[in-house]
């Protein structure tokens, strides 16, 4: 378990870190801040750039 605080509507809760999607239980918000509780796996960074560029047939 975490404790979280919602970044849209300012509520303190607390959820499991297994769940896969978490969100605010009050407002449905995605956006959270990490108040107490071990990081969790992230995906990429928002600014990452990984693509895949094939050959030209030229």
């Amino acid at each position: 378990m975490g404790k979280f605080r919602c970044l849209s509507c300012k509520s303190e809760f607390e959820l499991s870190e297994k769940e896969s999607l978490m969100r605010c239980p009050r407002c449905g918000s995605r956006f959270m801040e990490v108040l107490d509780g071990t990081n969790r796996k992230r995906g990429k960074s928002w600014s990452s750039k990984s693509f895949s560029v094939g050959k030209s047939a030229e």
